[in-house]
Parts: C-alpha cells; sequence; structure tokens
C-alpha cells in the first residue's frame, strides 16, 4: 500500500508540473496553482520542506489543497477558453463582413462596367411583368447607390406588391368570415406589405382575438367534457351519485343490478336516467328506471321521475 501511495504521488506530480508548466504561457496564475499541487505531491519536495521546518503537512490537508488549486487552474483555464471562443467568434465575423465588404466591391465593379446592359435587362424583365426577377437583379447592386436603379428596385416592388395585394383581396372574399385562422394569415400577409394599412391591422387584431377566444371556448368544453365524464363509472357507465341515492331508496339495496344509464346535457345541468333491477319487498326481482337532475358538479338535485 505504501508503494502505491508513492507512485500515485510521483505520477499526479509529474503530471500536474507538467502540465502546469506548459499552462504558464496561456494562464499564468493556473499554471502555477497546478505547480503548487505538484509540489504537495512529489515526495523530494515534501521531504526538502520537511527537512527545512521540521513540519509535515498533513494528508488531509494536503488533499484539500491540492483539490482547491486544481479547482483554481479549472477557473483560469475556463477563462482563457472563453477568451480563445470570443477571439474566434470576433474573427469570423471579420472575416464575414470582409467578403461581405469583397462581394459588394466586385457588384459595384460589375455594375459599373456593365450598367447599360443591367439596367436594360431589368427594364425589359418589368416590361414583361417578370418584378420578381427585377427585383432579385437590382437588389444585387443597390449597393452601388445608381439612382435609376434605385427607382426600377422601388418600381418593381410596388407591381409585385399590387398583384400580390390583389390576390389576396381576391381570396379573402371567398373565404367565410367563421375561418378565423386563415383570415387571420391572409390578411397578416397584406399587413407585411402595407404596414401603415389600419384596416389590416384591424383585421389580423381582430381575427387574432377570435382565435384565442376559440382556444379558450375549446379549452373550457374540454374541461367541462372532463367533469361531467368524472360523474359516471367507466366500468358500467352508472352515474356514482344517482346510483347510491337509488340504492338507499331500494328494499334491497344488495339486489341493485345496474342496466343502462344515459344522459342529457341542459347547459346548467344534466338530466340523467338510470335503468336497473332489484328486489321489490315481496323478493321478486323487477326492472325500474329513475330520472334526476344532476348538477354539473356530480350532486343530485332532484329526482324527477321513478318508473
Amino acid at each position: 500500500m505504501k508503494y502505491l501511495y508513492l507512485t500515485l504521488n510521483w505520477v499526479f506530480g509529474v503530471f500536474f508540473l507538467l502540465v502546469g508548466v506548459l499552462s504558464l504561457v496561456e494562464s499564468p496564475l493556473g499554471g502555477l496553482s497546478l505547480i503548487a499541487a505538484s509540489a504537495l505531491l512529489l515526495p523530494p519536495v515534501r521531504n526538502f520542506v520537511y527537512l527545512k521546518t521540521n513540519k509535515e503537512f498533513p494528508l488531509k490537508a494536503r488533499a484539500i489543497s491540492i483539490f482547491i488549486l486544481f479547482m483554481v487552474f479549472g477557473f483560469f483555464a475556463g477563462q482563457v477558453q472563453e477568451r480563445k471562443e470570443q477571439e474566434l467568434v470576433a474573427q469570423q465575423a471579420q472575416e464575414k463582413a470582409e467578403k461581405a465588404a469583397r462581394l459588394q466591391q466586385e457588384n459595384i465593379d460589375y455594375f459599373n462596367a456593365n450598367r447599360e446592359q443591367i439596367i436594360s435587362h431589368i427594364k425589359s424583365t418589368i416590361t414583361q411583368k417578370d418584378y420578381q426577377t427585377a427585383i432579385s437583379q437590382s437588389n444585387k447592386y443597390l449597393v452601388s447607390g445608381d439612382k435609376e436603379l434605385v427607382q426600377l428596385n422601388t418600381q418593381a416592388k410596388n407591381n409585385l406588391s399590387a398583384i400580390q395585394t390583389e390576390k389576396l383581396l381576391a381570396e379573402l372574399k371567398s373565404v367565410s368570415t367563421e375561418e378565423y385562422e386563415k383570415n387571420r394569415r391572409l390578411y397578416q400577409q397584406l399587413l407585411n406589405m402595407h404596414p401603415d394599412n389600419e384596416l389590416y391591422k384591424n383585421k389580423v387584431t381582430f381575427y387574432s382575438r377570435k382565435i384565442k377566444e376559440e382556444k379558450e371556448k375549446q379549452i373550457a368544453a374540454e374541461a367541462r367534457k372532463k367533469k361531467i365524464k368524472s360523474q359516471f363509472s367507466a366500468w358500467d357507465g352508472s352515474h356514482r351519485n344517482l346510483k347510491r341515492v337509488i340504492k338507499e331508496s331500494m328494499n334491497d339495496p344488495d339486489s341493485y343490478k345496474h342496466v343502462e344509464t344515459v344522459y342529457w346535457d341542459r347547459g346548467d345541468h344534466l338530466i340523467v336516467k338510470t335503468t336497473f333491477r332489484g328486489k321489490n319487498a315481496f323478493g321478486g326481482v323487477v326492472k325500474n328506471a329513475v330520472t334526476a337532475k344532476v348538477s354539473l358538479d356530480g350532486q343530485v338535485l332532484q329526482v324527477l321521475s321513478q318508473n
């Protein structure tokens, strides 16, 4: 065990020393913390300190100190890694900006050298009502700042917007006002093209509110349905509270046998009808039915009829 302990001290001590020395370049404080940890592990260093001070560093204290020094190294190493990542991101951003600048300059140079042909081609695509192509081609060279090019780009966008607006308005005429989601989507597209149009703003707001209300109604309906369903037995479909009321009024509650339960939803209450078999006062098994008014919480409010 003694030799294993010494071996581990040498292995980790040398390892920490090497890593600490290599880390001094990028993180001096981190490197020094590992070198200090190695000093606490290497037997020659510990023996030298003992000879000079005649004091031995307790094992537990050394272990705690090594752990703290290792955590300090991790902290500074993390800072170095974070700085490297930030430098890499900054370098990539700079390279991207330089590439974009070169591309812009290439487009400017190409446009200046071929202005007449480019302008002529864009005018031709506008004449042919191929506005999307005109916009794409002119966008590429807008960086040149050419006034005629800017005017052609604006003209193509306005014409394309007018066509798209007309199509959307025509589609809206065929959409029912109850189709809230489709109406909202179409009016949102119109609003994206005409951000200052108050009508489109109001329509988007109106249908967004309707969609929200429908979702709230759906959630409420699902909750109500679940609440009603919980009143009935999943085993045989009987209404739990009405079954209890029926059995309390029977001559022989143990003879109760459920046949069928149906109900009608009346909005603020339910009408529940249960058909069952049971023994009468003479011991004979007879078929009966009880109809009751039941609250949405499942409480039997009133027995309406008994057959």
